[in-house]
């Protein structure tokens, strides 16, 4: 809700603040920001507006210092079954560990057609189990449906393969990450 004293202050700017993600910093840092999401780990909920089947068209509008990306009530149709981050498929180890990493915040799953309510996850690598906590996350964050799952002593390394199973839902969700280093 930016006031209307602000130089360069507009209704149509304000609206769209009011639809954003909004972070301290620069556009283009403020993704990763998002995506990691530090500090919410109860809704997850800026990395969810991105990931989510309903976004687009975007807009992103920066400062020096500060920037919104216009995530809430797009008319996208993605029509995916669920979304996860990490995704499945090869994931630069660099994008997990953007200001801190991704297993302090958890990684996620969402869908607005899964109910995750009793989701149980197992994740594995070269078959040895890796024990995680399981969290359901509130709707209306991007999707209906949504969980993350924090590591429990253990962390996401590249060179490793984790093979994420969902069970205990009406459709099974099971992929793999293959973290690489972009180092």
């Amino acid at each position: 809700m930016p006031p209307t004293t602000w130089t360069c202050y507009t209704s149509a700017g304000a609206a769209a603040a009011g639809q954003s993600n909004i972070a301290t910093t620069k556009g283009v840092r403020a993704v990763g920001l998002y995506m990691n999401d530090r500090g919410n780990e109860t809704t997850i909920g800026h990395r969810r507006w991105i990931l989510s089947n309903s976004l687009g068209p975007i807009g992103m509008g920066s400062t020096s210092g500060y920037s919104c990306l216009m995530t809430i009530g797009g008319t996208g149709k993605a029509g995916k079954a669920f979304a996860a981050w990490p995704p499945g498929g090869d994931v630069p180890l660099e994008a997990l560990t953007v200001e801190g990493s991704i297993d302090a915040v958890g990684w996620s799953i969402q869908s607005d057609t899964i109910n995750l309510a009793g989701a149980q996850v197992t994740v594995t690598d070269a078959g040895t189990n890796l024990p995680v906590t399981v969290m359901q996350l509130p709707a209306n964050y991007g999707s209906r449906y949504a969980i993350s799952f924090a590591p429990m002593g253990w962390s996401t390394a590249a060179g490793h393969t984790y093979s994420v199973a969902v069970t205990g839902t009406t459709t099974k969700i099971a992929y793999d990450v293959h973290v690489v280093s972009c180092k």
